[in-house]
């Protein structure tokens, strides 16, 4: 018998496919559960179950591809068919839709804190999520419903005289364009705000 090579590596990649297959059970059995409250006619009465189709769900644990039920029920009024995914719905997906909303709100959470899409992205390593996910996510976020920049608590900053200031500074940096060499303008600038000679918030772009 001979020695194992990667102790450590080895249980973290046994333990993930375990995690994994937990999770898949978890969603596998709430399914069914949906599916036994519709047949005691307490949840999505006029709707019938018509198949289960397959879907891979993005989770911070990895991929976790299942068969969910779906309802569908004629709409008199409008003259066509609702489709729903009672699973998909608890999990926070919209159509066409596979990342699961726990796992974009961990993402969406570290907008403004000035983390890089690749830092962001090694936070979750069995996700398998890609930078330009992480970028399309950010894109799409409604800033009026999340945590936005250093503002976990949506605790309001009173701001004596209403006074903001502001640092603004350039530099005319030189670029080629078509072989020929031109210079451009770059603008930084920083706000903050001050109570009392103390800083409470900074934040600084640049165009």
């Amino acid at each position: 018998m001979e020695l194992k090579q990667n102790l450590l590596g080895n249980y973290k990649e046994n333990k993930t496919i375990e995690t994994q297959n937990e999770v898949k059970n978890l969603l596998i059995n709430r399914d069914n559960e949906i599916f036994e409250l519709y047949q005691q006619g307490q949840i999505l009465q006029g709707y019938k179950v018509v198949s289960k189709l397959p879907k891979t769900i993005k989770t911070e644990y990895g991929n976790i591809p299942i068969k969910r039920r779906r309802y569908v029920k004629y709409d008199e009024k409008n003259k066509k068919y609702i489709n729903r995914y009672p699973l998909d719905e608890e999990l926070g997906l919209k159509k066409y839709e596979r990342i699961e909303k726990n796992l974009k709100d961990k993402y969406i959470s570290f907008m403004g804190d000035g983390k890089r899409y690749k830092d962001i992205m090694h936070t979750t390593e069995n996700a398998n999520i890609s930078e330009k996910i992480i970028s399309n996510i950010f894109k799409k976020a409604d800033l009026e419903k999340v945590d936005y920049i250093s503002n976990k608590n949506n605790n309001k900053i009173k701001i004596p005289n209403n006074v903001l200031y502001i640092q603004i500074d350039g530099a005319f940096v030189p670029m080629r364009e078509n072989k020929k060499r031109i210079e451009k303008k770059i603008f930084f600038f920083n706000y903050a705000y001050w109570y009392w000679w103390r800083k409470i918030n900074w934040n600084k772009k640049s165009n």
